[in-house]
This record gives structure tokens, sequence and C-alpha cells, in this order.
């Protein structure tokens, strides 16, 4: 046999083996990335903020008087919170009434009323006192939004007429009269909602699933303006000075101009690698200069509300789909993995957090010194709703029948939602 031959296939099978060592290392490669992929070996982490731009002097809002929850996030920054509350145990129940249908978002309370809209349609306002049905109304669709009361003193609307607005799924923002349930006008927004009206002044501020938010007159019941969001807006509207703030499904957060809409800042939200800036589904809180937020995608921002850049990040282990409640420096979120997480403030570093065995879907409450927060049980039903101390995080209470609303309150009264039902509960140390 020529050495030519010979010589050929050496250099045939060196260059065979060559590729296959290369192949393999090329599939180890491959392998090695893709699960690093799916550990979240490439994500952006979490990120420890600091104090710049914090305002400590610049606590949560509360509303000018205690006898009002006007709103889903009770003042115009949403912050879901009442420090002053009294909720002194044990917590008496006062009434107790099944609505016959699921209530998804917390009712709101002002001039001794409890009003709430339901998933079958219903708008409904109850006696604060006695439980007593007032009045129901149907408003034409589902309703998967806390209502909003204007015109209440102390509140943001002071001097606008007396109403009550509920934004339903089929895409319509109804005015009914407080007092009666007539309905007093109703404006089409061309799209579903379910976003919780924010009133600042003369302005009705509310999302779409078509992915706009709009201004709405109190007054003259048109839009001002319509801004085009990348997605769908589905969480609720914070107030940030002259802004409002709202995040949405391309998983951006944008401050807008209360005036005319324009864009003030807009940041995109970090996320897995390759997977995007997830979706906001709760809305914003602003608090200490700062706007907190969660996203689907597991991760809670800390914003600089003036700049909107990040000042910290906290990866938790599932979706976060509530909005955030702010009292005392701490930050409350509940996520999918299980968990209510009380962040610091400042720097986003976990304080305390509390496995509840369930999913946590619904927004915490803030009331007095304790966090309220619903469980999303399988079956319906299986939920629960909790109590925890503020700062210690140490579990006071816990009832049956929760699922996405937790307790708001006024002075004498938590009003507790389950999944159809309403309730009363009176603190020990009211007179």
């Amino acid at each position: 046999m020529p050495d030519t031959d010979r010589t050929d296939r050496r250099r045939i099978r060196r260059r065979w083996y060559a590729a296959l060592v290369v192949g393999i290392v090329v599939v180890a490669a491959l392998g090695i990335t893709g699960f690093g992929v799916l550990a979240g070996w490439f994500d952006q982490g979490s990120i420890l903020g600091n104090t710049n731009g914090f305002l400590g002097t610049a606590p949560p809002a509360a509303n000018a008087t205690s006898a009002t929850w006007p709103t889903f996030g009770n003042s115009p920054e949403s912050t879901r919170s009442n420090t002053a509350l009294d909720t002194t145990l044990p917590l008496v129940p006062r009434w107790t009434v099944d609505v016959g249908s699921l209530v998804e978002l917390p009712p709101v309370i002002g001039d001794g009323r409890v009003l709430a809209g339901t998933n079958h349609g219903l708008a409904i306002a109850l006696n604060l006192k006695s439980g007593a049905v007032l009045w129901r109304t149907e408003v034409g669709g589902a309703v998967a939004a806390s209502p909003a009361l204007t015109g209440l003193p102390g509140t943001p609307s002071a001097g606008m007429p007396r109403l009550v607005l509920f934004a339903t799924i089929p895409g319509d923002l109804v005015a009914l009269d407080p007092a009666t349930g007539a309905e007093r006008w109703r404006v089409s927004l061309g799209s579903s909602v379910e976003t919780s009206p924010l009133v600042l002044g003369d302005g009705v501020y509310v999302g779409t699933r078509a992915g706009t938010t709009l201004r709405i007159s109190l007054t003259t019941h048109r839009p001002v303006w319509t801004a085009t969001m990348g997605g769908s807006v589905k969480g609720a509207i914070a107030e940030s000075g002259s802004n409002v703030i709202v995040g949405d499904y391309s998983g951006h957060v944008t401050a807008l101009a209360q005036t005319d809409g324009h864009v003030v800042w807009r940041l995109t939200s970090p996320g897995k690698a390759f997977a995007g800036a997830g979706r906001f589904y709760g809305g914003a809180a602003v608090a200490y200069g700062r706007v907190y937020i969660g996203n689907v995608n597991g991760r809670v921002l800390g914003i600089d509300a003036t700049s909107g850049k990040i000042n910290w990040v906290h990866v938790v282990g599932d979706y976060v789909y509530s909005s955030a409640a702010v009292a005392d420096r701490l930050v409350f979120e509940g996520s999918y993995d299980h968990n209510l997480y009380a962040f610091n403030a400042v720097t986003g570093a976990v304080v305390w957090h509390r496995d509840l065995g369930q999913r946590i879907s619904g927004s915490p409450s803030v009331l007095g010194n304790l966090v309220w927060v619903a469980t999303l049980g399988r079956p319906v039903g299986a939920g629960h709703v909790f109590a925890f101390d503020v700062r210690t995080g140490r579990q006071i209470l816990v009832q049956p029948a929760g699922r996405y609303a937790a307790a708001v309150g006024v002075a004498g009264s938590i009003i507790s939602t389950g999944v159809d039902t309403i309730q009363a509960l009176t603190p020990s140390g009211t007179p």
C-alpha cells in the first residue's frame, strides 16, 4: 500500500477526531448555557439600593380624614395604608353580607357607606354600621376593579360632584349617585378595563387593556387626553407630584404629566435573560420620593420618582401580581411563591417574610400596626385572610375564605372581603 494512502487515512482520522472533540465541546457548552439560562445564571439579580433620592421626611401620605378609604390605594399615591387606625384585638364581627358573586378587588368607604363591584356586574352599597344593603345597580358588565369615590372632604377631589365610579370589563366608566345608585353618566373607553380609577381634582385616570391611559373630566365626562402605552394597563395608577405613574404589560413603568399626558420618563424592567421585561399587572405605590412596583417576572423595584432610575431590585421566587403597600419605611408585596415580603424601603433588603402555604395574588394593605393579605386558595374558598405585625411579621390573625382582596378600614371599622362576602369587624379599642 502506498505511503500516501496511509498518510491520507491518518489525516482523515485526525480530522474526524478533532471534529468529534469540537462537537462534544459545543454540545457541552450549549447544555451548560441552556442550564444556566434556566437556572438564572445570566439574569440580572437582586441589587441593593442606597439613600440616593430617598426622602425620609416624605412618608406615605394619608387622607385628611380617617373616615374614608375613597379609592383602591386609599391615598392618591396608592400606598394602601392608614397607620392611624385602631386595630386593638380581638376584632369583633359586626356584620357579614353575602353579595352573591366574586369581589375581586377591595371595596371603598365614604359617607358611612361601603361600596363594591362584583364579577356578575353588580354595584352594591352597604351601610357601614349595620351592613344593610342600601342599593344594588347593574352596571352592564363584570367589575374587576375597586370603585372610586369623588367629592368627599379631605380627598383630592373635594368640591367635585359626589359620585362613585365603576370601571367595567366591557369598557365603560360608569358614574353612580353614591346615595341612591342611580346612574349619572357613562363613558365608553373603547376597551376592557380592569384599572381602579384614580381621581385627582377634575381628572379621572384609568387604563385599558388596549394599552392606553386616559384622563377623563369629571365635569364634562369626556377624555382630556389619551396616552399610548406599550401594553395593556391593568394595575391602579398612582400620583407622583405633577405626574401619574403607570405600569403596563410591555414591562414599562411610565411617568405621565397630569396636564397633557406627555411622557416625563419611562423605564424598562430588568428581567430574565432572553425572556424580556416581563409584565406589570399590579399598580405602583409612591412614597419617600420613590416608586415601588412588582413585576410578573418576579422583580420588585424601587425607582427614583423624579428621574425614573432604578435604585434597587429584589428577585423573589415567582410572579408578583399584587400592588405594593407602604408604611413605616417598609414595602409589602405578595408573590405566587407563597410569601408575603416586607422589604426595606431604602435598600430593598428583606426585613421579614412569611410563607403562607398558598399563592398570593391580591394586594396587601396596612391598617394600624397590622399588614393584611389574602391567599389564592385552590379550590375557590380555600384561601385565607391573614394579618401580621408590621414590624416583626408575627402572625396576629387568620380567617377563612380569602382569595384576592385584603382588608381596608376607617376609624372604628375594618372591612374584610372573602370570596363573595363583605364583613365588618370592630376593634376592641373602639368606644
